[in-house]
């Protein structure tokens, strides 16, 4: 079985195409139990996030795989494959493992190492679980990937100062407003990345918090928290012209701020700017308010100027991170080698076993008379000329490199031995890691 990995990300794909790709949460289970209906992938995982969509699949043909994966992409964004394909990245086994090991770590977000992004890969794949798509090698792989970024994140300081999306859209504001004391602030949803754009701003001299969300009591919530003001969405039009910073970050699948709504605050305005931050994915604030006078629109893209600007204290430790991670991913490497090396070595004792046995049968039929001295002296001679005979090729298969080369003396001892082996069954095994 290999590991593939596919996806893109900040890096790869802009914001116009990974929001065109972004999976609410409740349609998660059907891609993935849809997947693994493919003979070609045997369990999947999807991530996704605001800078990234990534899907992991556990599979015995990666060239297959990978191409349906990528029909996958194609679909989800209503484009051509050719379109979609080269802002794909795809891994296989050792580089995949390496990849989300890095991904998990923080070392691959846009602000390296942030810690949000190891909480979204849990989900991932607590998700993946629940969808019955998560067997033994995915449970093994995501145990190890946790263990991998908690040992990175404790025994560096690559997540230690790190700054965030939201530090980030401060930053930003304050090269609009040379001062943010006194300003007030509109943030549209009250989720996590709300709660810590109304910290970075309260903490830089900002006085008021506006609080607009679909959900008027998860307002309040956090509005309670700043000493701010609750709203619905359908009452920001109302309060917009109030804001001199906007920072959303909703869960929309549509534009929660139109170009109408922020001319009318404009006017209301007067001229005083307004600082407004898009850092969902999929998109609220339509790009088409960048083109209304005194409105300076930035959406998550345009934070990349300011955290390479803030990446730099960190990279040291990136690197002694990484040193960490290649540990991890050589304990895992021999572990999913030994899946396929274990049974092949048994399936071959076994194999030679009863060949033995068979020819001694038969032989005895030509040895009558022989005392059960002689007779265990004959039988002790086939076991030791077995052993002495598999001994080279059992050696081999214990030592085999985790490469390519190892899969050719894996698939070459399958063929001159003429064995099979049996798959594992990964809804029993995703059933049981669900039950534990």
């Amino acid at each position: 079985m290999r590991i593939c990995h596919v996806g893109l990300n900040h890096k790869t794909a802009p914001v116009e195409l990974r929001e065109r790709l972004a999976v609410p949460e409740k349609d998660i289970a059907a891609i993935l139990q849809k997947k693994i209906s493919r003979p070609s992938i045997r369990e999947a995982a999807l991530l996704s996030t605001c800078n990234r969509v990534e899907m992991t699949v556990i599979t015995h043909d990666p060239d297959t795989a990978i191409a349906l994966v990528h029909e996958w992409f194609a679909s989800k964004s209503g484009m051509d494959i050719e379109q979609v394909s080269p802002h794909l990245y795809s891994y296989t086994t050792d580089d995949a493992v390496r990849h989300l090991y890095a991904v998990a770590s923080g070392l691959d977000s846009l602000v390296l190492g942030e810690p949000q992004i190891l909480g979204q890969v849990k989900a991932s794949y607590e998700q993946a679980l629940a969808a019955g798509t998560a067997g033994h090698i995915l449970h093994r792989l995501y145990q190890s990937t946790f263990s991998a970024a908690k040992r990175a994140r404790s025994e560096t300081a690559i997540g230690k100062q790190s700054v965030n999306i939201s530090s980030c859209a401060v930053e930003l504001a304050k090269r609009i407003f040379d001062d943010l004391t006194g300003k007030t602030v509109m943030l549209i949803g009250a989720g996590e990345m709300a709660e810590l754009a109304a910290r970075h701003l309260c903490g830089n001299g900002c006085s008021d918090i506006l609080v607009a969300n679909r959900t008027l009591d998860r307002a309040k919530n956090l509005a309670v928290e700043f000493e701010g003001h609750a709203l619905t969405l359908e009452q920001l039009p109302d309060y917009l012209d109030s804001a001199d910073i906007v920072i959303s970050s909703t869960g929309a699948s549509t534009y929660v701020l139109l170009p109408d709504t922020v001319k009318q605050a404009m006017k209301k305005r007067k001229g005083r700017p307004m600082f407004l931050v898009d850092i969902a994915v999929p998109r609220d604030i339509d790009p088409r308010i960048a083109d209304i006078d005194g409105a300076y629109v930035y959406d998550i893209d345009d934070l990349q100027q300011v955290v390479q600007g803030n990446r730099n204290n960190r990279e040291k430790e990136s690197l002694q991170a990484r040193d960490i991670l290649e540990e991890e991913e050589k304990h895992f490497l021999h572990w999913l080698k030994s899946l396929e090396t274990v049974p092949l070595i048994r399936s071959l004792q076994q194999q030679i076993e009863g060949l033995r046995e068979e020819e001694w049968v038969k032989a005895q039929r030509y040895l009558k008379g022989l005392s059960p001295e002689q007779s265990e002296a004959v039988e002790r001679f086939g076991r030791s000329l077995m052993k002495r005979f598999l001994h080279p090729t059992l050696r081999t298969l214990k030592s085999m490199p985790d490469d390519m080369e190892g899969d050719l003396l894996m698939g070459a001892t399958r063929k001159l031995f003429d064995l099979e082996i049996k798959a594992i069954n990964v809804k029993k095994d995703a059933n049981e890691h669900k039950a534990g």
